[in-house]
C-alpha cells in the first residue's frame, strides 16, 4: 500500500521544498528550487520503495546522491539535519498511523546514514586539504630553495669569472693571471672566455700565469694541456709561466708531459718571448739628461 495518494504526495514535496528554501544562509537557497525539489522527491520515492520492500536500501542511495551534489556546494551538517527533520515532520503528518513505526525506523536509518556519510566525507576532505596544503608548503619551500640556489650559482659564477681576468698587454698578446684553485669549472669558463677573446683581438699568444695557484697538480696540468690544445686550434699559443719549484717537482714526479707547452719562469720572461714572436722587444726607457750648469 502506498503511504500517500497523488495529491498528498505532491503537497508533501511542495511543503518540504518551501521549508528548505526559507532557511536563510543555507545551501538550499544557493542551489535553488528545482534542485531542492528534486532531492525531496528522491527522498520521498526512496521512503515509498523501502516501505514497500521492508528495507532501507533506497534511503542509502538517496543520501549518497544528496551528499554527492550538495557537499560540493557547501552543505554543512546543520543543513543536513534540517533536511531530514523537515522531511520527517511532513511525512509523519501525512502517513496513516499503522505506518508510523515503520516510518520512524526509516527516518532513524536515514539520519544515521546521513550522519555517517557526512562525517566520512568531511574527514576525507580535511585530510585532502591538509595534504594539499602540505604539498603547497613543500613546493613553496622547494621553489625558494631553487631560487636561492640559482642566485648563489650566478653569484659564484660572477665571482669566478671576475677572478679570471684576461688582459691584453700589446697587440696580439694576452695575459691571464690565475689566482686560487684552478678546477674543471674554472677551466671551462676560462677556455670559453679565452677563445672568444683570441678570436676578437686576433691574438697570437696567451700567457697563462699560474704563480697565484696554490696547488698545480695532475688535474690542473691536464686542464692546462686541454686549454692549450683548444687555443692552438685558433692558431695561437699558450705560454705557461710562474710555476713554483714545488709544482715543478710534483709535475716531474707524476710524469706529466708538458713538452708541448712553452713554459717559462716568470711573467717577464713570458712577455719577452711573446714579444719576440711578434718581432718586438722590451726597450728600457732612457733617463733624461741633466741640464748642464
Amino acid at each position: 500500500m502506498k503511504p500517500f495518494d497523488q495529491d498528498g504526495r505532491a503537497e508533501l514535496i511542495a511543503a518540504v521544498t518551501e521549508r528548505l528554501l526559507r532557511r536563510s544562509a543555507s545551501v538550499f537557497q544557493d542551489v535553488g528550487e528545482p534542485r531542492c525539489r528534486a532531492h525531496v522527491e528522491a527522498a520521498v520515492a526512496a521512503l515509498e520503495r523501502d516501505l514497500d520492500s521492508d528495507s532501507c536500501e533506497a534511503a542509502r542511495a538517496s543520501v549518497v546522491s544528496l551528499l554527492d551534489e550538495l557537499m560540493a556546494k557547501g552543505l554543512n551538517f546543520s543543513d543536513l539535519r534540517f533536511f531530514s527533520r523537515k522531511l520527517r515532520e511532513q511525512v509523519r503528518a501525512a502517513v496513516p498511523e499503522d505506518l508510523a513505526l515503520a516510518v520512524e525506523d526509516w527516518f532513524y536509518e536515514h539520519l544515521s546514514v546521513s550522519t555517517m556519510q557526512f562525517m566520512v566525507r568531511r574527514d576525507d576532505a580535511l585530510v585532502n586539504e591538509a595534504a594539499k596544503r602540505g604539498v603547497e608548503h613543500f613546493e613553496s619551500q622547494l621553489a625558494e630553495l631553487e631560487e636561492a640556489l640559482e642566485e648563489k650559482t650566478q653569484l659564484l659564477e660572477t665571482i669566478r669569472e671576475a677572478s679570471t681576468p684576461i688582459a691584453p698587454v700589446v697587440s696580439g698578446i694576452l695575459v691571464v693571471p690565475l689566482v686560487g684553485v684552478f678546477d674543471g669549472f674554472r677551466a671551462r669558463l676560462l677556455t670559453e672566455k679565452l677563445l672568444t677573446e683570441i678570436s676578437r683581438v686576433q691574438a697570437r699568444v696567451a700567457i697563462l700565469d699560474i704563480s697565484g695557484v696554490p696547488l698545480f697538480d695532475t688535474d690542473a696540468a691536464q686542464l692546462v694541456i686541454s686549454l692549450a690544445r683548444s687555443v692552438r686550434l685558433l692558431g695561437a699559443e699558450v705560454f705557461l709561466v710562474g710555476m713554483s719549484a714545488n709544482s715543478a717537482r710534483t709535475i716531474v714526479a707524476l710524469g706529466i708531459d708538458l713538452s708541448n707547452l712553452t713554459t717559462l719562469g716568470t711573467l717577464q720572461d713570458g712577455l719577452a718571448k711573446a714579444l719576440a714572436t711578434q718581432r718586438l722587444k722590451i726597450v728600457p726607457m732612457s733617463r733624461p739628461r741633466r741640464a748642464e750648469k
